[in-house]
């Protein structure tokens, strides 16, 4: 096996607007994000290519999934934000589709309120998720900027082997409050450590098989 390191590499963002709004209106500093209307939600899309490896019939095997963060996040005025970031081998749901299943303690490959998983998702197509609670820091004072602090981070995902041509990434913020006057997410980066592997031309297949079976019908 050939030891091989994914990443994908996500630009910082900065948004505000005036207490008590129900969406952002200063976006000249989204910087490639986009914004979720109707709601303070934000989120930046992406995607790793793997055709190339895919036209060398070889599989990724994932070892772990890791997050990088520049320096710090902040709010002010706020209540709190979930930043979830997530890679999956088949389309992920819609950015709204996402918000409101984060909203209610879900996301993809978990089962929601309904007893279903997030659309075009389940356990095995999430390789890797990670869900991070942020609150303004009270230990900074005065916090001007509104630095905030982790106080919980949970990880999902199966890990699962991909035979696929692409990983779809997505990282998206959920606040908590409609009361935030700025919001400020740093720079991050996706990390996922594993190996390349030319399987048997049996087992490849299968695996194929199953990668678009899953991105069609799941």
């Amino acid at each position: 096996m050939e030891e091989q390191t994914l990443r994908i590499e996500i630009p910082p963002c900065f948004v505000s607007k005036v207490q008590g709004e129900p969406e952002w209106t200063a976006l000249d500093a989204l910087n490639g994000w986009s914004v979720i209307p109707g709601s303070l939600g934000i989120y930046w899309d992406g995607t790793i290519d793997l055709s190339g490896y895919a036209r060398d019939y070889k599989t990724f095997y994932p070892a772990g999934g890791v997050v990088q963060e520049g320096a710090y996040s902040s709010e002010i005025n706020g209540g709190g934000t979930v930043v979830y970031y997530v890679v999956s081998s088949t389309p992920l749901p819609t950015p709204t589709e996402l918000f409101v299943q984060l909203s209610l303690r879900t996301g993809p490959g978990l089962i929601d309120f309904f007893g279903s998983t997030a659309p075009n998702q389940n356990w095995e197509t999430v390789l890797f998720a990670e869900s991070q609670l942020l609150v303004t820091n009270v230990n900074i004072q005065p916090n001007d900027f509104g630095i905030q602090q982790t106080i919980d981070v949970r990880q999902t995902g199966s890990l699962s082997p991909t035979a696929g041509q692409v990983l779809y990434c997505r990282k998206i913020i959920v606040p908590l409050t409609a009361d935030q006057e700025t919001l400020g997410i740093p720079a991050s980066r996706i990390i996922l450590p594993g190996k390349m592997d030319q399987e048997p031309e049996l087992e490849y297949m299968m695996r194929l098989s199953r990668s678009i079976e899953l991105a069609n019908q799941v």
